[in-house]
């Protein structure tokens, strides 16, 4: 599968787009909605390779900047480095990722630091169902019925965030994943602090000082991104029957990343 995204909007998209949703075979309305999230914002997913690349040079030749891959060259977060621990010498970042895995990237060898914000939501539903003393029904009954079941019903919402630096090397290779949330930060020294989170704004500065010719880009931080579903369970302990739904963007991220990384090898950010 082949995907085509948008990575820069030029002028003249409500005049193309009658034109590019017969392309696609959509209604305009139904495809403007597709392409109203934050950038890059993908377009269409099509099987051959021929029709991405006619779609994504249609939107190169009106202005727009467009780029096309494959969707299984796109390295999720789990197959990536996550790193644990690290440690930020003159031109030299050693990594101990999750299985004590160890890396080594030199300055030189970065391209390119997205900072990303990982959301993710769950919506919990809890069911209970008791029986009761009915003195109504045992009257109307003749004692034969004594009690009626109630359930009730309550609803729990949780929802968590964390921060995320994907690093890309110049070869496309290996790159690395720093979590917020799973890092150990004593390697920023005298600079580390008892807050995650300002942590992690240390770490971004010390990468981005570590290799200053790397592009930064914090697009998918500021922006937030659409949850995509990500599992359902459900489980019952006696007469209690409790239901989650969870909702994420990491693996939309993961393409995201992916897509701004072509964009700039491709002059297309």
């Amino acid at each position: 599968m082949f995907i085509v995204a948008v990575t820069r909007w030029g002028p003249g998209l409500d005049q193309q787009l009658p034109e590019l949703a017969a392309q696609l075979g959509m209604f305009p309305y139904d495809l403007r909605a597709r392409l109203a999230g934050p950038l890059p914002v993908i377009v269409a997913r099509v099987h051959e390779r021929e029709a991405a690349s006619t779609l994504m040079n249609t939107l190169r030749g009106w202005g727009h900047g467009a780029v096309g891959c494959e969707d299984d060259k796109v390295v999720s977060s789990e197959a990536m480095l996550q790193v644990r621990d690290f440690r930020i010498e003159a031109d030299r970042l050693e990594v101990e990722g999750v299985g004590q895995v160890r890396g080594e990237v030199e300055a030189a060898q970065v391209y390119m630091l997205i900072h990303a914000m990982a959301v993710s939501e769950q919506h919990h539903v809890k069911e209970t169902s008791s029986k009761q003393f009915n003195a109504a029904r045992a009257l109307l009954s003749g004692g034969m019925v004594m009690s009626k079941t109630t359930t009730t019903t309550s609803h729990a919402h949780d929802s968590d965030s964390e921060e995320r630096l994907y690093l890309f090397r110049r070869s496309f290779t290996e790159p690395l994943l720093f979590c917020q949330h799973q890092l150990r930060y004593t390697g920023l020294g005298s600079a580390m602090s008892r807050s995650s989170h300002d942590n992690f704004a240390a770490l971004t500065l010390a990468l981005r000082a570590f290799a200053p010719d790397a592009v930064y880009d914090d697009r998918l931080r500021t922006t937030r991104r659409k949850l995509g579903f990500e599992a359902a369970t459900h489980e019952q302990a006696g007469k209690s029957k409790t239901s989650s739904v969870s909702h994420s963007n990491a693996s939309g991220l993961d393409l995201a990343a992916h897509l701004l990384l072509v964009g700039l090898a491709r002059g297309q950010l």
